[in-house]
């Protein structure tokens, strides 16, 4: 793998870089040295946020069944599903609080930050909808039928988002056109329940299904489901590496991140992170990527070119999704 800067939390420990943090509990000084890390603790019903350069938790945000968890490309706003409440959460990175609060239908799931930044995409389970929201007014723009509508991930030109379909009997991925407010979906039929999709280079969706021990490959275009991959058991969160050469994969049976070369779709590398992993995000440049472990109750660094976890940090009970400020 070409090599990268080592991830800006290794440089910052060695440097003995530090920031000032306030008590967990009380208003969030935001001055930090390093990014922030935005993490969801289903167990705590609460958005945790993480100094990486010192990997101290500087407060915790109350947000009710946090689900969907993404971060605007400007690293000004978080946006939070709040799966019992019918909303999307909104907080703010300089003052770490919540701001606003979007209706989207009952049960929202999964969230997805469009590369440009423009949308969220958020995926409304009890609603049979995915519904587009715009980010300069936080307000939801279009709304589209989409059965049992679980998550989702986004064509690298921004253009359409691919949404898992649970509906019973009738799983599917439902492609969106985010720029129409008329345009139909369209429909792949799949085999089984999508879990979470990754959408790469060379018009390919990575996507996990219930039941199924592998990531699944699909034609962006067709819709033709190509050769699965084998994977340790019980696949979840998947997402392209930066340079494209990789796609990134935990398993929740084997405890580890397994990266897939997408050259020869095998995989290359499988790295123990811990009891049942949940997310990835990626560090700026890609070097590294954070895991969350939810039967752990820790976040822990990957570096991509050792292929080898470097820090270990408790963050509070059961993390599921993460964004990190780059």
């Amino acid at each position: 793998m070409e090599k990268h800067a080592l991830p800006i939390t290794l440089v910052l420990l060695a440097l003995g870089c530090s920031s000032s943090s306030s008590d967990p509990t009380g208003p969030a000084t935001t001055t930090t040295a390093g990014p922030k890390a935005y993490i969801g603790l289903f167990g705590d019903q609460a958005v945790a946020v993480l100094d990486t350069s010192t990997n101290k938790v500087l407060k915790t945000i109350p947000v009710t069944a946090p689900d969907g968890l993404v971060i605007t490309p400007d690293n000004k706003k978080i946006y939070v599903s709040s799966t019992d409440s019918g909303t999307v959460k909104v907080i703010s990175t300089d003052t770490d609080t919540v701001t606003a609060s979007i209706t989207v239908g009952a049960k929202p799931a999964g969230l997805t930050m469009t590369p440009d930044g423009k949308y969220v995409i958020a995926a409304v389970n009890g609603a049979n909808s995915a519904e587009v929201i715009d980010t300069s007014t936080d307000a939801v723009i279009n709304k589209v039928v989409v059965p049992f509508a679980h998550s989702s991930c986004v064509s690298p030109d921004s253009r359409f988002a691919y949404v898992g379909s649970q509906a019973p009997n009738a799983p599917a991925v439902v492609v969106v056109d985010i720029t129409s407010t008329t345009a139909a979906p369209v429909s792949y039929p799949v085999d089984k329940s999508p879990r979470a999709l990754g959408c790469a280079a060379g018009n390919k969706v990575y996507f996990t299904a219930a039941g199924v021990d592998a990531l699944e490959v699909m034609d962006a275009t067709t819709g033709k489901v190509g050769t699965p991959i084998t994977t340790g058991g019980s696949p979840h969160d998947t997402r392209p590496t930066n340079d494209g050469k990789f796609e990134l994969i935990v398993s929740q049976t084997a405890g580890d991140l397994e990266m897939i070369d997408q050259t020869s779709s095998t995989v290359a590398s499988k790295i123990p992170t811990g009891k049942m992993p949940h997310w990835i995000a990626l560090t700026s440049g890609g070097a590294g990527a954070y895991v969350t472990n939810e039967g752990d109750n820790n976040v822990v660094l990957v570096d991509l070119d050792t292929k080898s976890v470097v820090t270990t940090i408790p963050v509070g009970n059961a993390p599921r999704k993460i964004a990190i400020q780059h």
